[in-house]
């Protein structure tokens, strides 16, 4: 619970410079310089999670996860991933540029490879800090690199007011992050080694994860890839704005998952089996109820809170965070599971759910569009996490971790928000698209 609260106060000061960032950086930039940063960011988290060979799970999974030579060599893996990360990106930046006809994005892919190559040298003290459910000074390190990044975005954006501001800003906040990965935190200083066996052990385990985050990132940012295709420039500059606000407090929770549930979890499964179901319920309840009420604030208000914080230019993004935020109704008892498949070893599981998602998604997606232009692939996205939650509830009933005296309430209270809400949107406008 101490870290917990820790995860989500830091969350918080997050989304608050973010926030603030945004107010800021929309004025000093046009939307189509979001558009271009979101296919840029969607290749980035790509390329990282496909490259994803689960170093920093194993050091929290592993029973050697502590050792001197399983954490260095440990950290020799995930720079040389690094590397190979930097390569890619430097490599794809003339091809995605020619693909999406955004010339930008060529000049753009190199200071993002350099970002990625950065990122490799962060210390294993953070993935140690998290094994041991040690949240405050990872929580301090994380928010003072974004505020670095943050000030340097801006201070770019006021000499140079191009997408390149971003991506410096970006680069600055990764080479902070390394920095005060190394100073800040407790733990035995890194240096290059290599154990075959322990590599072998990260390895190994890390297949189960590369394929995991290969299907959970075309279910994140990968779908803004497909996206993309169908939406033009502007409007994918406001759906990148609209998904921000519509998942800011999902994120929240999802952060606490993943630095201090699966931990947890993992901790209950090895040593008091017979308790997870009901400590997983427990942490649901907490997980899905301040996501849905943010979800029914955005459905029913969405246009007036963008009127509220940004120009006319990005009115539209209101009427995309309405859409949006009917989907997160029931998306959040899908993904307030997260980390509970994992510390049960069952990554596999885990993967194939992804998977099922994936596929709803880019059906929902593809069919909306389809029928309806831009605003259908806006909603088939949206329906998807409605289509979603069937299979979720199947396949957790048979493990014996499905609640639905939890979930029915949710379900019939976001039938009733999602078909009221529906009401309130501008759908002339929307066609208008």
């Amino acid at each position: 619970m101490r870290s917990g609260g820790i995860t989500a106060g830091g969350f918080a000061a997050d989304q608050i410079l973010r926030f603030g960032s945004n107010l800021v950086l929309t004025r000093l930039l046009f939307p189509e310089a979001f558009g271009i940063m979101a296919i840029m960011q969607a290749v980035v988290v790509g390329v990282t999670m496909l490259s994803d060979v689960g170093v920093a799970q194993s050091i929290v999974r592993h029973a050697r996860g502590a050792e001197p030579s399983f954490i260095n060599t440990a950290w020799t893996i995930q720079i040389i991933k690094g590397a190979l990360m930097a390569l890619v990106l430097w490599g794809a930046s003339g091809t995605l540029a020619r693909a999406y006809h955004q010339p930008l994005l060529e000049g753009m892919m190199p200071w993002a490879a350099l970002a990625s190559l950065a990122a490799g040298f962060t210390s294993t003290k953070v993935a140690l800090a998290n094994r041991n459910v040690d949240a405050l000074r990872v929580t301090m390190v994380s928010v003072g690199a974004l505020a670095v990044g943050i000030l340097a975005s801006i201070a770019f954006a006021q000499h140079n007011p191009t997408p390149y501001a971003l991506v410096w800003g970006n680069l600055v906040a990764a080479i902070a992050n390394v920095a005060g990965s190394h100073v800040f935190l407790h733990g035995p200083a890194n240096r290059p080694q290599w154990s075959r066996a322990v590599a072998v052990s990260i390895l190994s385990f890390g297949g189960w994860v590369m394929l995991s985050s290969a299907v959970g990132y075309m279910t994140g940012e990968g779908n803004k890839l497909v996206v993309a295709s169908m939406l033009d420039i502007r409007l994918l500059g406001l759906f990148g704005l609209a998904s921000t606000l519509s998942v800011v407090v999902a994120r929240a929770v999802g952060s606490m998952g993943s630095q201090v549930l699966f931990p947890a979890y993992s901790e209950l499964f090895r040593d008091n089996p017979s308790r997870l179901s009901h400590a997983v319920e427990r942490a649901r309840r907490v997980q899905i109820a301040p996501v849905w009420a943010a979800a029914w604030v955005f459905a029913f208000f969405g246009p007036q809170i963008v009127h509220l914080l940004y120009d006319p230019r990005y009115a539209d993004a209101g009427i995309v965070l309405q859409i949006l935020a009917i989907g997160s109704m029931v998306s959040v008892l899908n993904n307030s599971f997260a980390g509970v498949l994992w510390a049960m070893g069952r990554v596999g599981l885990s993967t194939a759910i992804l998977a099922g998602q994936m596929l709803l998604q880019m059906a929902g997606i593809v069919i909306g569009h389809w029928l309806f232009g831009q605003v259908g692939a806006l909603v088939g996205l949206a329906a998807s996490g409605w289509a979603l939650y069937p299979f979720h509830a199947t396949v957790y009933a048979r493990l014996g971790i499905w609640h639905p005296r939890t979930d029915v309430p949710v379900l019939a209270a976001s039938t009733v928000a999602g078909a009221a809400s529906f009401f309130f949107i501008d759908w002339a406008r929307a066609g208008a698209w």
